[in-house]
């Protein structure tokens, strides 16, 4: 794939580190690169194809208001979470990294940073105890929230459940009474869009990292926890990588779906959605990746996963001893 349109917004590989001069004996030490003018976003549309819950503590979808309207918001961490869990297997395949469990980094003995930090703490960060230390890393990539596009009321359904005994009865024999175990299930019903935004600000991240967060998101995925288990849920549909030297407030999904609202887009209409934002962000940034585009490169990535390519291999082998020695610089020292 190439992303040379938005390269003069991204990092580079081998220039993740700034040297600096730290005290009065003149030791330096590395600190990673300083924050420059650059913005990349990549503009997704979720597209629910079968029952998808989103929700935290309560039985309802997790809602948001918005202008007046009511919509259903997955937070961040409800897609990003399935996505950096693919990035691991994608290391993993290419032997690459991938070494800990997610959520659950940690330093045996004097381990090097390398031995447990990668490409895919890059791009979705992480945090982890090494002796004495914290090592924090910010994720380069920054998720909005997923919002619907259709009104709460139009996109949520609920079942009823319960838990009968074998008998076929709520009858609990051990306690003598009914059992307690009925409840009802929220989920979105499938035709409901949710817009997202994934933005790569600060020209820290390089363009590996972005065509990673690109074969991490797939073209489908099993997401939302309590429906997840069922399997493939939802579809994502790439709108395009738009990119410039400041941020937008279209990378706002509230304020895109405004956008659309005031337009009077078809909200259950996923050509015409699509069209609308492609349009809007085509008008607010100065470079454009265009969703087809996308959509190829990433196909094509997966394409070359399916089918072993040494290239695509070597090329994640590489990156990774990169990546390794600048974690291992940034937190040793060099």
């Amino acid at each position: 794939m190439t992303l040379d349109a938005i390269k003069p917004y991204l990092g580079g590989l081998d220039s993740l580190l700034s040297m600096t001069v730290g005290d009065e004996k003149g030791k330096s030490y590395a600190q990673p690169a300083l924050k420059n003018l650059g913005s990349a976003v990549l503009v997704v549309l979720r597209e629910v194809i079968s029952p998808a819950s989103f929700r935290n503590a309560e039985a309802e979808i997790t809602d948001i208001d918005s202008n007046g309207r009511r919509h259903a918001r997955a937070v961040a961490n409800k897609f990003k979470f399935g996505e950096r869990a693919r990035g691991l297997q994608v290391l993993r395949y290419f032997e690459a990294g991938g070494a800990s469990a997610q959520n659950k980094t940690a330093f045996v003995g004097k381990e090097k940073p390398s031995a447990r930090f990668d490409l895919n703490t890059l791009v979705f960060g992480d945090s982890a105890n090494h002796g004495s230390k914290v090592l924090p890393v910010k994720a380069a990539a920054q998720y909005s929230d997923a919002v619907s596009v259709q009104p709460y009321g139009d996109c949520v359904d609920s079942t009823f459940h319960n838990r009968a005994s074998e008998d076929g009865s709520l009858f609990d024999a051990q306690s003598k009474a009914n059992s307690t175990n009925i409840f009802e299930r929220h989920f979105l019903r499938p035709g409901t869009l949710l817009l997202q935004t994934i933005a790569f600000n600060g020209k820290t991240a390089p363009p590996e990292a972005v065509e990673h967060l690109l074969l991490s998101l797939g073209l489908a995925g099993a997401y939302g926890g309590a429906t997840s288990i069922y399997g493939v849920n939802v579809r994502n549909h790439p709108l395009g990588i738009f990119a410039g030297r400041f941020e937008r407030d279209l990378s706002s999904p509230y304020v895109a779906i405004d956008r659309l609202y005031q337009q009077g887009v078809d909200p259950d209409d996923v050509a015409a959605v699509s069209r609308a934002l492609t349009e809007a962000c085509r008008a607010a940034w100065p470079v454009e990746i265009p969703g087809e585009a996308i959509l190829a490169a990433q196909k094509d990535l997966i394409a070359r996963l399916e089918a072993d390519d040494p290239a695509l291999r070597g090329a994640y082998k590489a990156t990774a001893g990169k990546v390794g020695a600048y974690f291992d610089a940034w937190f040793e020292g060099v």
